[in-house]
């Protein structure tokens, strides 16, 4: 949870670009949607940290072990790269294909960091929510390149 929490922040952080600078009625409604199922996970995730360990993301992240800490700040620089390119998008319809690109990894990320809570944590309602994660992830992946498809088939 400790992982995903700044990594949905981030996904939430350029599908709100996106919702600034797109154009494509398909890709907002994507972007929407991260913003609506990431942030109920980071609210879920936030009070599951509380109620189970007596912890607030920042104090779960601190007493990670220090590979775990390694490997997250190594994720929190790449998505601030890849944030920081999206930034320098100018709107309309680039735009939309630059989230996009971007998006598909990110999303692949994601789907790699819920593996581990499905798979192996106690608590039922955990391995619920990291399923339909990657279920809700491998979705939007399928989608943005389908949508990439047609793009390049109009060029």
């Amino acid at each position: 949870m400790t992982a995903i929490i700044p990594h949905h922040r981030a996904a939430i952080q350029m599908a709100e670009l996106d919702l600034e600078r797109g154009e494509s009625p398909d890709i907002r409604t994507h972007a929407e949607n991260i913003i609506a199922n990431q942030q109920h996970q980071i609210d879920q995730f936030t009070r599951w940290l509380d109620e189970w360990h007596g912890l607030t993301p920042e104090e779960a992240k601190e007493e990670a072990p220090r590979e775990a800490r390694r490997e997250m700040a190594k994720m929190d620089r790449e998505t601030e790269q890849m944030i920081e390119e999206l930034r320098r998008v100018e709107e309309g319809e680039g735009f939309d294909k630059a989230f996009v690109v971007r998006m598909i990894p990110h999303h692949q990320g994601g789907i790699i960091e819920f593996l581990e809570p499905q798979s192996r944590a106690p608590h039922a309602e955990l391995r619920v929510a990291a399923a339909t994660g990657i279920l809700n992830q491998e979705a939007e992946v399928v989608d943005f390149r389908t949508w990439l498809s047609a793009q390049e088939g109009e060029d």
